[in-house]
C-alpha cells in the first residue's frame, strides 16, 4: 500500500519503516526540517535496537521519502495516513495538548481525496478527537484508530511481533482497509469502535504502572521487614495467575507514556460521579518510590561513610535514550537539593545541564555506584573493575 506517516517521533518512523520493510511505499512529513534533513541523510534521530539496520536496508530506505511540508506528498495515490505526532499534557492544566494532532487533521481535511484512511495512532481521548474534529470542520466519523503498542527498547519487536492489532472506527470500509493492511501479521486483530478502541491503549498504559507500583511498594516492604527481596519477588511472580514481567522493582517508573496517559485516565471522569481509588493514586505511589529511593541512598551513604554518588543509566530505562520523565534526573535533582555530590554516567546520552562522567576510570575515591536498570555484560564488567579498585559500594534498586 502507499503510506503516510505524519510525525517522526518512537511511534512514527518505527511504524513507517516497519510498513516499508514489509514492502509498503511510505512517506514521512514532519515539520520539523532538521529532523528531515538528517532522514534524508540515513541518520535516525533516536537510539532504538534494530531500527538503524532496518531504516538502512537499501531496498527499504528506497521505498521511503521524507518532508518537511504536506505539498510534497502525491495524495492522490495514499491508501492510509497514519497520525503520529505527539499528545502532551500541557503543563499548566495537565490536559491534553492537541496542538500538532489538530494541524495533522486539518492538512487532510483540506485535501480532495476523501478515500483516505484517516488513521490516528496518537494516544488521545476520544472525546478530544471529537472536538478536534468539530474544530477543523471533518466528520468524526471518517477518523479511524490504531492505537500503538511499542515499547522502547523492543519497540522494532512489538511492530513485528505485536500481542495484538487494536483498529476502531465507524466507517466498515475504512476498516476493512486497515485490516488488509495488517493481513500479514500474526496476532490477533481487534475490531471496534472509537471509544474502545482507545480506552484499551488507556487501560492497558494504566495497568502497567499499577503494577510496576505494585512492585516497588513490596520491595519496599520486603526491605522494611528485613526480607531477601529475590526470593520474595521470584516466589510470587511463579504463580501462574501473577506472572515475572514487569514485576521488577525500580527506582521508580518513568517515561513518555505511563505519566502522561494516567494524568489523562484521572481526567475522564469526575470525583463526584465516580471514584477509583486504585487508579487515581498510582502516580502518587510512583512519587513516594522516588522519595523512598533517595531516603535509602542517603542512608548507605551515612552508612558506609561514603560522600559521592555515581547514578549509572541516565534515560528512563535500558536500551534506550529516551530522558522524558527520567527517574534518575528526578533523584539527582533531589540528592544536589542535599548538597550530596552526584554524578551520572550513560554511555549513550549526553548530559549538558547535569553533572556527568565521561568515565567510569574516572572514579578514583570510594563512592556509592547506583545502577538504575539493568546494564549489559560488558558494562557491568568495568563496574566490578572500579569497584576492586576504589573499594566502591554497588546498589541496584531493582
Amino acid at each position: 500500500m502507499n503510506l503516510v506517516v505524519i510525525g517522526t517521533g518512537y511511534v512514527g518512523l518505527v511504524t513507517g519503516v516497519g510498513f516499508a520493510s514489509l514492502g509498503n511505499t511510505v512517506s514521512f512529513v514532519d515539520l520539523d526540517e532538521n529532523k528531515i534533513t538528517k532522514l534524508k541523510n540515513k541518520k535516525v534521530p533516536f537510539f532504538e535496537p534494530g531500527l538503524e539496520e532496518h531504516f538502512q536496508d537499501g531496498e527499504t530506505f528506497s521505498r521511503m521519502s521524507f518532508s518537511s511540508t504536506y505539498k510534497d506528498i502525491n495524495w492522490d495515490t495514499v491508501d492510509v495516513a497514519f497520525i503520529c505526532v505527539q499528545t502532551p499534557n500541557k503543563l499548566d492544566t495537565n490536559s491534553v495538548d492537541t496542538r500538532f494532532l489538530e494541524s495533522a487533521i486539518t492538512e487532510i481535511n483540506n485535501l480532495d481525496n476523501s478515500n483516505i484512511v484517516v488513521t490516528v495512532k496518537s494516544t488521545i481521548p476520544p472525546y478530544e478527537i471529537e472536538k478536534v474534529c468539530n474544530k477543523v470542520g471533518m466528520d468524526k466519523n471518517e477518523i479511524t484508530f490504531n492505537p500503538e503498542f511499542l515499547r522502547e527498547g523492543t519497540a522494532i519487536e512489538d511492530f513485528f511481533k505485536p500481542d495484538r492489532i487494536v483498529v476502531g472506527g465507524n466507517d466498515p470500509k475504512k476498516l476493512s482497509v486497515l485490516k488488509e493492511l495488517y493481513n500479514s501479521f500474526d496476532a490477533e486483530l481487534i475490531e471496534t469502535d472509537p471509544i474502545s478502541s482507545q480506552l484499551i491503549k488507556y487501560l492497558a498504559n494504566t495497568y502497567l504502572p499499577l503494577r510496576l507500583s505494585f512492585v516497588n511498594e513490596a520491595a519496599r516492604l520486603i526491605d522494611y521487614s528485613g526480607g531477601n527481596q529475590q526470593d520474595v519477588l521470584k516466589g510470587v511472580g511463579l504463580d501462574s495467575r501473577i506472572g515475572s514481567h514487569y514485576f521488577r522493582p525500580s527506582p521508580a517508573w518513568g517515561g513518555s507514556c505511563f505519566p502522561k496517559d494516567l494524568i489523562e485516565v484521572n481526567n475522564f471522569y469526575q470525583d463526584e460521579e465516580l471514584t477509583l481509588p486504585l487508579i487515581s493514586n498510582i502516580i502518587e505511589s510512583n512519587n513516594l518510590q522516588t522519595t523512598w529511593t533517595v531516603d535509602k541512598l542517603v542512608t548507605i551513604l551515612d552508612k558506609e561513610s561514603i560522600t559521592s554518588i555515581v547514578m549509572v543509566g541516565a534515560a528512563f530505562k535500558e536500551d534506550t535514550d529516551d530522558l522524558r520523565n527520567s527517574p534518575t534526573l528526578d533523584i539527582y535533582q533531589m540528592l544536589e537539593e542535599k548538597n550530596i555530590q552526584t554524578l551520572i554516567y550513560d554511555e549513550m546520552v549526553e548530559l549538558e545541564s547535569f553533572n556527568s562522567l565521561d568515565d567510569l576510570d574516572d572514579i578514583s575515591e570510594k563512592s556509592l555506584i547506583v545502577l538504575m536498570y539493568p546494564v549489559k555484560k560488558v558494562l557491568m564488567e568495568k563496574i566490578d573493575s572500579v569497584i576492586s579498585r576504589t573499594q566502591s559500594i554497588l546498589y541496584t534498586p531493582w
